[in-house]
């Protein structure tokens, strides 16, 4: 397995960014805590770092995996002028990502690209787009979903019929 040897500062970097990427899918549901404190091994066939320009490029079956978080793409792009990550672009067919909540159930998703646009705490997945946990699902072409208000939007109002969208949710709250 491929270990990018960068300074601590970097790899904490990193660490709270892919982590941040992934604890999106709303407010009640929460990624493993003890997950973040995990170290990131990142594993591509290639990866371009320039620390100066501010960027890094893994290429090639990438694999990211902290604590119970694994990542799988094609291509994942970190945009981070002046050591201040603004965004990350991972692309595949699919990018695929899952990871236990602290409710023991697993979050699983996957979409042809995803685009995570760190001040804006938002998270876009393009393409094939499928977000669940249990039994409750999510999945349409376009999935825009805010980490900061817990807002999910899917589908294309620009192209009605072009796109639909798939819910299927199981109700928690049985009758006794």
């Amino acid at each position: 397995m491929y270990r990018q040897n960068t300074n601590l500062k970097n790899r904490r970097i990193l660490k709270v960014a892919i982590a941040s990427l992934f604890l999106f899918f709303t407010s009640s549901l929460m990624a493993l805590k003890s997950d973040v404190e995990k170290p990131v091994y990142i594993s591509a066939d290639s990866v371009v770092f320039n620390k100066a320009k501010g960027f890094a490029i893994y290429e090639g079956h990438v694999s990211i995996v902290q604590g119970t978080l694994e990542i799988k793409a094609s291509k994942i792009e970190i945009n981070a002028p002046k050591n201040d990550i603004i965004k990350i672009t991972a692309t595949g067919s699919p990018v695929s990502f899952k990871q236990k909540m602290d409710d023991g159930k697993l979050a699983i998703g996957k979409a042809n690209r995803v685009i995570y646009l760190i001040k804006d705490k938002r998270l876009f997945l393009d393409g094939n787009a499928v977000i669940s946990q249990g039994n409750d699902k999510f999945s349409s072409n376009h999935i825009d979903y805010s980490i900061r208000n817990g807002e999910l939007k899917a589908g294309n109002k620009k192209a009605p019929g072009k796109s639909r969208v798939n819910v299927i949710f199981y109700p928690s709250n049985k009758a006794k």
